[in-house]
Parts: structure tokens; sequence; C-alpha cells
């Protein structure tokens, strides 16, 4: 019997520290100073690609700190940063970052924006939209 608990400390010990590598391995690695929008944006791809939605958010968060000034790079943080809130089940923080992209294009410059983000931002709000009222 103590044989048998011994093993399955040491288990649980190789597990946890394990574990412990792995998620080290995985955190998004700091953003050089010189990165270009896009470099930043495949990131941030990269990240979202293997699942790991808070290290997209990351990288997402300091396009919108870099290069947020133009209005075509701060749309597309934007929408992706609403769509992981999405993905993680935060529709109201989703649904309010999705009407705030809606909103930029009531802006005078709107005309010389990519219509992209807006269709799309409607198109997810009015899917959590149905989705909130089919629940109720």
């Amino acid at each position: 019997m103590h044989r048998s608990l011994l093993r399955y400390v040491a288990l649980f010990a190789l597990s946890l520290v394990g574990l412990l590598v792995f998620s080290c391995a995985s955190s998004p690695t700091p953003v050089p100073e010189d990165a270009s929008a896009q470099k930043i944006i495949q990131l941030a791809q990269e990240r979202y690609d293997v699942y790991d939605l808070n290290g997209a958010k990351y990288y997402y968060q300091v396009l919108l700190e870099r290069y947020g000034s133009d209005p075509n790079y701060m749309l597309n943080a934007k929408y992706e940063i609403a769509f992981i809130e999405y993905k993680q089940g935060n529709k109201d923080k989703a649904i309010a970052g999705f009407r705030e992209i809606i909103e930029r294009y009531n802006e005078p410059d709107a005309s010389s924006l990519s219509p992209t983000w807006k269709v799309l931002s409607e198109m997810m709000i009015e899917k959590l939209e149905s989705n909130k009222n089919t629940k109720s």
C-alpha cells in the first residue's frame, strides 16, 4: 500500500512539473519594438491557430497600442478581440466590441475604411442577439 501511494505521488508530481513546463512554453513571446503590424497579426494568428486565445488577444492588444492610429489596423484588432471574447463565452463584451466597431463607421472618414469589419460585426451582433433571444 505504501509503495502504491508513493507511485501516485510521484506520478502527480511529474504531471504537475510537465504541466508547468508546457504552460510556460506556450505563453506568447514579447513583441520586438520594430515588429511590423503584419508581423504582429501573424503572431496573433499563430496563437489563435493553437487555441491560445489569451495569447492571440495579447498580440491584438499590442497591435492596437502600436498601430491603433491607423484605422484599418485598429478595426482589425478590435474585431479580433471582440471575436475572441465571443469564443471565450463573453457575449456581452463581444457585442459591445462589435458595436464599437460599427460606431467607427459613423465618422467623417468612414468612406476610406474597408467595409469588411462593419459587415462582419453586424453579422456577429445579429448572431449573438438571436442566440440570446432563443435562450431566454
